[in-house]
C-alpha cells in the first residue's frame, strides 16, 4: 500500500515534467552511469527487455535520451542522455528527494538504514530467479 501511495504522488508531481515514474528511473539509471544497453537497463530497473524498448522509445522520441551504435557490439545500442535529459534526470531528482523526506520524515537515519536492508531483502527474495 505504501508502494502505491508513493508511485501515486510520485506520478502527479511529475506529470508536469511529462514524464512518469518508470521514465524517470531511466533518466536517473543514465544520470549514474549514462552510456548503458538497454539490457543494462533493464536489468537495473527490473523491467523485461521488450518494457524498456518502450520506454526508451520514448524517451528518444521526446528528445531525453538517444540510442547510439554500440562499438564493441554492433547488435547493442548505448542509451545516452541529451542535455534536456539530464535536465529532466535533475528536476526529476529533487521530486525524488522531497517525496523521500516527506515519506520517512518520522523515522530517524538508523531506522531509515533498517527499513532500507528489510525491504532490500525482501526485494530480493521475490525477484525472477531469486531462491523463493
Amino acid at each position: 500500500m505504501a508502494g502505491r501511495l508513493l508511485r501515486t504522488r510520485a506520478d502527479a508531481e511529475l506529470a508536469s515534467l511529462g514524464v512518469g515514474a518508470p521514465g524517470l528511473g531511466v533518466l536517473l539509471r543514465l544520470a549514474e552511469t549514462d552510456g548503458l544497453t538497454q539490457a543494462e537497463l533493464s536489468r537495473r530497473q527490473r523491467v523485461e527487455a521488450p518494457t524498456m524498448c518502450r520506454m526508451v522509445d520514448r524517451l528518444v522520441r521526446d528528445g531525453l535520451v538517444e540510442r547510439q551504435a554500440d562499438p564493441a557490439d554492433r547488435r547493442a545500442s548505448r542509451i545516452t542522455l541529451t542535455g534536456a535529459g539530464r535536465a529532466l534526470a535533475a528536476h526529476g531528482r529533487e521530486v525524488v528527494v522531497g517525496l523521500d523526506d516527506l515519506a520517512f520524515a518520522d523515522l530517524d537515519a538508523a531506522e531509515r538504514r533498517v527499513l532500507a536492508d528489510l525491504l532490500g531483502r525482501i526485494i530480493e527474495r521475490v525477484s525472477p530467479g531469486a531462491g523463493a
